[in-house]
């Protein structure tokens, strides 16, 4: 009887103690072991986020590099656009528009190509006024067999603003859009309203050559 109890009263020590030892952080090898891997973990995650914002580049000074470069650019474009503009006034200033021939026109619409003129509309309507774009026209209207001669003349000077204006108003009475020859037509008035006017004579003028004429006689007369 008093080895049962003996036993028994061991038993429940040994079971206590052993409830106890669970319980107990300190001696727990997968408490220990993942306190271990989280501190392992946060050891090795910082460095990879300190990383990523040491390598982020930095934004100081964007906003005031972009600015700069698109004024840049606006002054490049408004250096180009003034510089094609004053090539195009040279080339006009060289042809008077109310009396050019059709050859003089070919010459003044590869001109102003080369000066880097770039309205592509107001020169194909150009050059339909050309030389070239007529007499392939004059050609193309030739029929075999029969003898065509609208008397055309390269070499002879023409009025191209009354010309054009009147092209406008044959489109006009024909109920034909006039948008595109409105728009020739102020342009080429503007271009031969910008050219400079021509050179006074160096000399005298008839007028004040007569007039010198005139009193010298009147001089010998009364002398």
């Amino acid at each position: 009887m008093q080895l049962a109890s003996a036993y028994t009263s061991a038993a429940l020590t040994g079971r206590t103690q052993e409830q106890q030892a669970l319980r107990s952080p300190s001696v727990s090898p997968e408490g220990n072991g993942a306190t271990g891997a989280r501190d392992s973990t946060a050891q090795t995650a910082a460095p990879t986020q300190h990383q990523k914002t040491r390598g982020k580049p930095s934004q100081t000074g964007s906003p005031a590099i972009t600015q700069s470069t698109a004024e840049n650019a606006a002054e490049t474009a408004k250096s180009a656009v003034k510089s094609k503009t004053a090539g195009a006034n040279a080339v006009f200033a060289r042809y008077d528009l109310t009396q050019i021939s059709a050859t003089e026109i070919d010459q003044m619409t590869s001109e102003l190509k080369s000066a880097g003129f770039d309205d592509l509309g107001f020169l194909m309507s150009l050059e339909r006024q050309g030389a070239t774009y007529r007499t392939e026209m004059e050609t193309r209207a030739t029929v075999p067999g029969y003898e065509t001669n609208s008397g055309f003349d390269a070499a002879a000077p023409m009025d191209l603003l009354a010309q054009t204006r009147s092209e406008r108003d044959l489109a006009h009475r024909y109920g034909q859009t006039t948008e595109r020859l409105d728009s020739q037509l102020a342009k080429l008035e503007a271009a031969h309203m910008n050219r400079p006017s021509a050179a006074a004579p160096a000399g005298p003028s008839a007028q004040m050559a007569e007039t010198l004429v005139l009193f010298q006689a009147q001089r010998l007369w009364i002398e």
